[in-house]
């Protein structure tokens, strides 16, 4: 989906709150927005996706304050926060009537954990929310069937710290088919707290799955920008499990085939697909559109 107008004015908020993240001075953030309004008139924004903006404008950024990786600290305590309580995370999923069902559920709730959107996120809604919201989308019985009879499995990655619940969901998934093969997508350099290829190997993902990165720069996934080892695997795949809104605004178009799992989290994505902010979704496109 292409990007609005307010998009434009949620990427510079990001800039904003990375900034003081850094500690910036006034002099490097005053700078970061000159060239950036410079930059802004001269893209085209009518085949441009969001993420694809916030590259351009983050790169600036990077470039001014000489932080190529700013949100690398933040990464690291978003996953060791559930890192320290993956036992009692297991053990809810390995006591509930569905393990599948809540390992899904929790790994989407793992993307709340986001500094892209238009709301910061509280980190202790993630312990207190489970049981108390819902699906607004649900393709569960069907992303079941796919899974059990699935060859090659492709999740692409989101955020930091909803990695470590992908890696819950994925020791679930390996028990209902152990037979397939799985790969873990990751962005191919820094973008907002999005998970690296390191970040990944640290909570240990690489003994589920087979780690790869999307050759994405930005906090989405374009078929075209992609690595030819990437689009063999995303078209070799029986099930392709796309994390977070970046990838759904840039992946929406490219098949009906594609399993979104994100929140919505902007007024933007929720008129575009004739949601609500905040409500999320565990569907195929189809579903998505039609809920």
């Amino acid at each position: 989906m292409n990007m609005q107008n307010s998009c434009v004015l949620c990427v510079l908020n990001q800039i904003l709150r990375v900034s003081d993240f850094l500690n910036c001075s006034q002099i490097t953030t005053d700078e970061v927005f000159r060239l950036a309004l410079e930059k802004i008139p001269r893209l085209d924004f009518p085949s441009m996706t969001a993420p694809e903006f916030a590259e351009h404008i983050y790169d600036i950024f990077s470039h001014v304050s000489g932080e190529p990786d700013p949100y690398r600290r933040l990464r690291k305590e978003q996953n060791m926060m559930i890192m320290n309580r993956i036992g009692y995370f297991r053990d809810k999923i390995d006591c509930s009537d569905n393990p599948l069902f809540t390992a899904l559920f929790y790994s989407l709730m793992g993307n709340m954990i986001d500094y892209g959107g238009e709301d910061l996120y509280d980190d202790v809604d993630i312990f207190k929310q489970y049981g108390s919201i819902q699906l607004t989308v649900n393709d569960f019985p069907l992303f079941r069937e796919r899974l059990l009879r699935g060859n090659q499995i492709l999740i692409l990655a989101d955020n930091a710290g909803e990695a470590v619940f992908d890696l819950l969901f994925l020791e679930q998934m390996k028990r209902v088919n152990s037979r397939a093969t799985y790969h873990y997508g990751v962005r191919a350099k820094p973008a907002i707290n999005d998970v690296l290829i390191d970040d990944a190997k640290f909570i240990g993902l690489d003994r589920h799955a087979n780690l790869l990165e999307t050759g994405s720069t930005f906090a989405g996934t374009r078929l075209a920008r992609s690595s030819p080892e990437f689009r063999k695997i995303y078209h070799e795949a029986d099930l392709v499990i796309s994390k977070g809104q970046g990838n759904f605004e840039t992946l929406e178009a490219e098949s009906d085939d594609i399993l979104f799992s994100f929140k919505v989290k902007c007024e933007v994505v929720a008129a575009y697909t004739g949601l609500k902010k905040g409500d999320l979704v565990f569907g195929f496109r189809s579903s998505i559109f039609h809920s």
